[in-house]
């Protein structure tokens, strides 16, 4: 067993050497992946095989703070509605002053957990904002072609794509699934079938949904 912040600082090393948060799987079958060391043997290496320390920085023991404070903070929400259960055991682990050998692999992906849920409440913030004025757009069972502004990614292991949120006119809100992750604050021409025109699942607005979709070119 290993002090928390001790497994944390070290996972954001590790994420500070890669870049990034890379997978066994990445290593293993993606290319540009190939002659890197995935995060979580970075981090079973630095515990378990003394020649291979990682150099930790006082930025990440900085940054290993911020995210057990920041998770720590996922208690709150369980008030507002029921964590996930990935959630739960993300609380159950910051929440403990030490973490054990076979919880160093879930301990890896905290840094990026911790700057996507960054990410998400930023967009929370924005969705509620674009709520507002947003109204359905397009007409109902018909295609349409809409310039927007790409809002949101967020990927959907179910689907294995991403559902791409956009605005239009920086006033409505419109969605689509995609298998390709676009660009936060880039200008696509998109073309698709108005699929459903209704109130948004997390907030009051109108929003417009669209399928079968075509990119027409970046803008």
């Amino acid at each position: 067993m290993f002090p928390t912040k001790e497994v944390l600082s070290v996972s954001a090393a590790a994420h500070r050497i890669n870049e990034g948060f890379i997978k066994k799987d990445q290593v293993r079958f993606d290319e540009k992946h190939k002659n890197k060391t995935c995060n979580s043997d970075l981090l079973y290496n630095h515990f378990y095989r003394e020649k291979e320390k990682l150099q930790v920085l006082e930025k990440d023991i900085d940054l290993a703070e911020i995210i057990i404070d920041y998770l720590k903070g996922l208690s709150f929400k369980a008030i507002e509605r029921e964590l996930t259960d990935f959630e739960k055991n993300v609380l159950k682990l910051v929440s403990n002053d030490t973490i054990q050998k076979d919880k160093i692999g879930i301990s890896a992906s905290l840094p990026k957990v911790y700057l996507n849920k960054i990410e998400q409440d930023a967009w929370t913030d924005r969705e509620h904002i674009l709520s507002a004025t947003s109204s359905a757009q397009g007409k109902l069972h018909q295609r349409e072609t809409f310039d927007v502004v790409i809002e949101f990614c967020r990927y959907i292991p179910r689907t294995m794509s991403y559902l791409v949120t956009t605005s239009i006119d920086n006033k409505h809100i419109l969605k689509f699934f995609h298998d390709k992750q676009f660009k936060v604050g880039s200008k696509i021409k998109v073309d698709g079938y108005v699929k459903s025109q209704g109130r948004g699942k997390y907030h009051n607005g109108q929003e417009t949904i669209i399928n079968r979709i075509k990119i027409h070119k970046d803008k």
